[in-house]
């Protein structure tokens, strides 16, 4: 009986209609994660006028979801390996469209808490198994610039969160920016439903669904296999029962503590700037809409920053595109820290800045899915999103005491330089140190220089 290697069979063919049509479903789930996470941050500032809240108050309604984001990750991953992703994706999609809804009914800062830390849970369950389902469609020399673009949805989905609030908020309340970020995923996961299909590699590491993978893959490439044609993946399998205790074995062990390391660093940077951005701006003097233009701005330059990140790292290797990325993005927060609060000047630099520092936090789930095999790979990106939140939770939490304590976005941004150097060392370690034990090349035809 005929036996042939899953991503071989995938890396020979081009891109088709199929891998195509998982990119951008995915993308449509990342912008609504996206959007979901960011909508807090932009009714802060009549969220606190509405409830006559002080700025320390308002931190536990920034930090909830974010533990909630952690907290989905962890438990999801895992999860996903078993049951699979497109499960996981469609569960979390109603979860938390359901609980951004209900967010709007809460009467008090603890409910609303509360609400948002279960949005955070089903938003932590989308993002890295979206992800993750599209690496594992992806031919491994267009592994990066698939993930990076379907990481560009989580600074769309910011942006119009942006654009959504300021028009909602002027037309009725904060309440119903909320509603219309819950009903948005709903919606969408009636498509998702009934046009996302299940990852090859998850339907090739399970007995008994061989004519299904095999329907699967004669639609992901045009070779048109015949019946009774078998596929493996040429990678080290982990014991299914010890999927977390796995990416802390030996072969692992250093390549995700770098991982781990750098990216709550990177989350640290991006969750300061994007969860108190607006007030910052408001502080100084900036109406809510130009607090909502600068945050769009930042998130739009991250986009755009997104839709190079993942071809430069298949050209010019992982690791050293992360390096450089974090080094332009220091520079940013000097040049930020020393410019005048002119709307103009201020809006361009968090244009370039966001190109840097959120490509860095789309980066390592990429360096994830090429360092762990497909039987830990969800379990691998989730726990590093889900520790990496807890970094994100740490920014925000910083930006509360910074922030109450007084200090102006001069000394904020002075002080994301300690986080962005320990996210350089991170990656240097895991490009030096530990590789790609899984057993792929990391991109194409550049894999020996990441």
């Amino acid at each position: 009986m005929t036996s042939l290697d899953l991503q071989h069979v995938i890396d020979r063919n081009k891109v088709g209609p199929l891998q195509r049509k998982v990119l951008l479903l995915c993308l449509g789930v990342v912008v609504l994660d996206g959007l979901d996470l960011a909508v807090v941050a932009y009714i802060g500032p009549p969220l606190l006028a509405d409830w006559g809240l002080s700025k320390a108050q308002l931190g536990p309604v920034i930090t909830s979801g974010l533990l909630g984001m952690a907290l989905g990750s962890l438990v999801a991953g895992p999860i996903a390996d078993r049951i699979g992703r497109r499960k996981i994706i469609l569960a979390s999609m109603v979860f938390f469209g359901v609980m951004c809804a209900a967010t709007a009914l809460a009467p008090n800062v603890v409910w609303f808490s509360i609400l948002r830390l279960l949005t955070g849970f089903g938003l932590g369950a989308a993002l890295p198994n979206a992800t993750t389902l599209v690496s594992e469609y992806a031919p491994v020399r267009r592994r990066g610039t698939m993930m990076a673009l379907t990481y560009c949805g989580h600074t769309l989905g910011g942006a119009i969160a942006g654009f959504l609030t300021s028009l909602v908020v002027e037309v009725a309340s904060w309440h119903w920016a909320l509603v219309a970020a819950g009903v948005l995923p709903l919606a969408y996961a009636v498509v998702v439903y009934f046009a996302l299909p299940e990852s090859p590699k998850y339907l090739a590491r399970q007995a008994g669904r061989e004519a299904e993978l095999l329907g699967l893959v004669n639609r992901i490439v045009p070779e048109n296999f015949p019946p009774g044609t078998r596929f493996a993946l040429n990678e080290p399998a982990v014991d299914a029962k010890v999927r977390v205790a796995g990416l802390v074995a030996r072969r692992f062990r250093l390549g995700t503590a770098a991982i781990w390391i750098g990216f709550s660093a990177a989350f640290f940077i991006v969750y300061l700037t994007n969860s108190w951005m607006p007030i910052l701006m408001t502080d100084i003097g900036f109406s809510l809409t130009a607090a909502a233009t600068m945050g769009l701005l930042l998130q739009a330059g991250g986009t755009l920053g997104n839709l190079g990140i993942g071809s430069a790292m298949d050209r010019f290797g992982m690791h050293r595109t992360v390096v450089a990325a974090m080094g332009c993005a220091s520079v940013m927060f000097v040049l930020v820290a020393v410019a005048p609060p002119n709307v103009l000047v201020l809006g361009t630099l968090m244009f370039v800045m966001g190109m840097f520092t959120n490509t860095c936090g789309t980066a390592f789930p990429i360096i994830g899915a090429a360092f762990y095999p497909t039987s830990i790979r969800a379990t691998g990106t989730s726990w590093a999103t889900g520790v990496a939140r807890f970094g994100a939770i740490g920014g925000a939490a910083i930006g509360t005491v910074l922030v109450a304590a007084g200090l102006n976005y001069h000394q904020v941004f002075l002080s994301l330089l300690i986080p962005g150097a320990v996210c350089i060392l991170a990656v240097i370690v895991k490009g030096r140190r530990a590789r790609t034990p899984a057993g792929e090349p990391v991109a194409g035809r550049v894999s020996a220089r990441s």
